[in-house]
């Protein structure tokens, strides 16, 4: 869209032309050189001449505003230029270096900032930042504008809001949040192209995820031939992190084969501290918990697919991926509990663990272009995950004078299987030059079976606990249409709105129990949106859109995590989908980019919930439904180049936000203003040696009915660049001061409660990055699945 807008304005504002020359080194006039207009916001492409035989060139019709030219010819580097045009110039001399490599056809790259702000989207271009290098798509997350990831809840939310779904290349994940996180983990940094934090999705995504989407788009080759890249990465200091990951494209006549592997293992120590205050029958139960964890994790990521053109209007193809990750951790608790100041008990926990996720998909996806009746498309998905998450326990419990009590042996453990098969029909047609209608239809249906274990060891025989061991089954489907038009009244207005339907039907039930969750319902999802040219350097975007956000599988199913003998990790059967409307504005003035939204949402779903039983003493954290949550959100975007050598990046989030809740019988009112901080410094040195810092810093916050205080994190690197290659050194969490803390305070139920968890330290990392292969340029094809927005909802 701010292509097309900026195209339309060219017409409808400027008159200017701009003119120069290009030579070589040796002052020859490079005929048939390209000169192309950029735009200076997001380097599109708005106009291009090339250049006559004494290297001349002339661009028409360019309206008042800043700019970059880019000059490329065959066997010269790219070269570009900052130009502010406010009258008809003639820009000289341009002079371009020899790259000393020989092609045969001409290959364009154009310049993207780290950070892009879209009409509907935030875009984080990874290979843009060296701090990102050897790091974790999750780790980038973690760096990007109004985005935190909550390691403790399993969670991540988006400007102030929880809820948001995550999709690779256009495919929704489908996924558990558990799952999620460790995928995303997992995923090497050095695989990703960019990252779109897509607050307003349009009526053809799927309505759940109240906080928008996240699209992590991995990197595809658009050369002809065999070409490829190869990173590796070796990191340490409190642990190990080392990486590698190979991409592969090869692209001959019809037929393009592509691929990709990816390998991590992480093993930085953890730590998780909590502490809660209770009063039982006028008796101050104090309850101290500290946990030294020893994790590692194993990340093996696959991807492979062809598409094949039968003809110029026709293309199939077909998308096969997977990883195995698995988790595994061992740990030393305590637990000491205090009656009245005095030591009670005190508890021993060595601990063992193992949460291995193995994923498959496999999609197939047939295009078709017609002349009048536009172009159709059809995705066919089948995606299955399989869990499987054992713990042992041995608790040594002792008295307020340290003397044995006794021994016992835990274990608890479930056993996830996960199927979806999604089917999707979409179809675009363009009326003439203003008016542009698009429609589908979907259909998602899942299975999902989760078999929960909670045994102890009584004379030497595993004896299962009723309370807590069931196998669960659920079974879900969505079907789901919608229909947008986009319309042009002028060049400087574009109006799009969109109507969406999705009916849902859940089941949930055990062997035993049938019906513990029978559900069906559906709802309609408006989306509006309004794009306004206001001069060469302003613009103004309205949106609205209505968003639900559904309990997640494994929160559906319970499942039992122990943390010490009365403190548990579990899921709740009774949750409700929530729903959410929200506006957003947007202003920008040339690279700047403001923006406001306000969110109202009914029965929030928020996760890791204390839940404390004052009559035993125990603690479960599990996912709840809130009354309500309103959320007030405010974005600032600068961009700002220094001097030549010096461009610097600040993004602002502000929030307020407001959560009303229950806790027991008591109504909980809380409001909060927190804000966010994020950016980067990058510096050229020299030529082709580059220096950068980043970071971010997120002030208190709400989670929830619970507080979470600030945290953040620093990271530099340095990068050099060589022909085909680079290598980069970096410094992340230089503090270690990603930190979390939450905390719930209710002095009407006598309830306290303070969780301290440090799940990552300051690391040392390097990074070496090789191209190969042919670098002619064809353009490629664009590739989305059925499964794009359902893959976040395995949780």
């Amino acid at each position: 869209m701010g292509l097309l807008l900026a195209s339309l304005s060219i017409s409808l504002y400027g008159q200017h032309t701009i003119s120069g020359k290009v030579t070589d080194n040796n002052n020859q006039a490079l005929e048939f050189c390209n000169a192309l207009l950029l735009n200076a916001i997001d380097s599109s492409l708005l106009n291009g001449v090339v250049c006559d035989a004494e290297g001349r060139f002339s661009i028409p019709n360019v309206k008042s505003g800043e700019y970059l030219i880019a000059y490329s010819f065959i066997g010269f580097e790219t070269t570009y230029q900052s130009i502010e045009v406010d009258q008809s110039k003639d820009i000289g001399n341009i002079s371009i270096a020899s790259s000393g490599i020989n092609i045969d056809a001409i290959m364009v790259t154009a310049r993207r900032p780290m950070f892009e702000q879209k009409i509907d989207r935030m875009v984080v271009n990874v290979q843009n930042s060296i701090t990102s290098a050897g790091t974790t798509v999750l780790e980038v997350l973690q760096k990007s504008p109004g985005v935190i990831v909550n390691r403790q809840s399993g969670t991540v939310s988006m400007s102030g809001k929880d809820g948001v779904q995550v999709m690779i290349n256009g495919k929704l994940s489908y996924m558990p949040s558990s799952a999620l996180l460790t995928m995303l983990d997992g995923m090497s940094s050095n695989n990703v192209d960019k990252i779109e934090l897509i607050t307003t999705p349009p009526a053809k995504y799927d309505a759940g995820g109240n906080a928008g989407y996240i699209n992590i788009v991995l990197k595809q080759s658009p050369d002809e031939g065999l070409n490829g890249n190869l990173s590796l990465t070796m990191a340490a200091f409190y642990g190990t992190a080392p990486a590698a990951s190979l991409d592969l494209n090869q692209r001959s006549g019809k037929l393009n084969l592509y691929g990709s592997y990816s390998f991590s293992r992480e093993a930085q120590r953890q730590f998780f501290n909590s502490y809660r205050k209770i009063n039982i029958e006028n008796k101050i139960t104090e309850t101290t918990i500290i946990s030294d964890r020893d994790p590692s994790q194993l990340n093996n990521n696959v991807r492979i697919g062809l598409d094949y053109q039968f003809s110029p209007k026709t293309t199939i193809g077909v998308l096969a991926s997977g990883y195995n990750n698995k988790w595994s951790m061992d740990a030393v608790n305590t637990s000491d509990t205090k009656i009245n100041n005095q030591k009670d008990t005190s508890i021993s926990i060595t601990n063992d663990e193992i949460n291995q996720w193995k994923h498959g998909m496999i999609n197939t996806n047939i295009s078709h272009k017609t002349e009048h009746s536009g172009d159709f498309s059809i995705n066919v998905d089948f995606l299955t995950y399989d869990n499987k998450n054992p713990n042992n326990y041995l608790n040594t419990y002792n008295n307020g004078n340290n003397e044995l009590v006794r021994n016992e042996k835990t274990r608890s453990g479930k056993h996830t299987i996960i199927k979806i098969l999604p089917v999707q029909l979409d179809h675009q047609i363009s009326i003439n030059s203003k008016l542009s209608l698009e429609s589908g239809a979907k259909m998602v249906m899942s299975t999902f079976t989760n078999d929960v274990e909670v045994a102890n060891l009584n004379q030497n025989q595993w004896v299962s606990d009723d309370e807590f061991t069931a196998n669960y089954r659920l079974k879900e489907n969505i079907y789901a249409a919608y229909s947008s038009f986009s319309y042009s009244p002028s060049n400087n207005n574009v109006f799009k709105a969109g109507l969406r339907y999705e009916h849902t039907s859940s089941n949930l039930g055990t062997e035993k129990t049938a019906n513990i969750v029978d559900r069906k319902y559906g709802q309609f999802f408006p989306t509006l949106y309004w794009s306004h040219t206001l001069s060469a350097n302003q613009s103004f975007n309205l949106s609205y859109n209505r968003r639900i956000n559904r309990p997640t599988f494994n929160n559906l199913a319970p499942f039992l995590i122990f943390i010490d003998p009365n403190t548990f990790i579990s899921g709740n059967a009774a949750l409700q989908p929530s729903i959410a409307d929200g506006i957003k504005a947007d202003f920008v003035y040339k690279s700047y980019a403001f923006s406001v939204g306000y969110t109202h949402e009914d029965n929030t779903i928020s996760d890791f919930q204390p839940d404390i039983n004052t009559q035993s003493n125990k603690q479960y954290f599990i996912a709840q439904n809130l009354h309500k949550t309103q959320t007030l959100n405010s974005t600032i975007s600068l961009p700002v180049s220094i001097t030549s050598w010096w461009f610097a990046q600040t993004n602002i989030n502000g929030t307020w936000q407001q959560v009303q809740g229950d806790y027991k019988e008591s109504k909980v009112t809380l409001s909060q203003f927190n804000y966010n901080i994020s950016g980067f410094q990058s510096f050229t040195i020299v030529k082709d040696f580059n220096f950068e810092c980043s970071g971010f810093f997120q002030s208190p916050s709400l989670m929830g009915i619970s507080k979470g205080k600030s945290f953040g994190m620093l990271n530099l690197g340095i990068q050099k660049k060589f022909d085909n290659s680079t290598l980069k050194f970096g410094v992340d969490d230089i503090f270690s001061s990603m930190r979390w803390t939450t905390i719930i305070d209710l002095p009407a139920e006598n309830i306290y409660s303070n969780n301290f968890l440090q799940f990552s330290r300051r690391i040392f990392k390097l990074t070496y990055t090789q191209s190969f292969g042919n670098k002619i340029l064809k353009a490629k094809r664009s590739r989305s699945t059925a499964s794009d927005d359902v893959q976040q909802r395995v949780r």
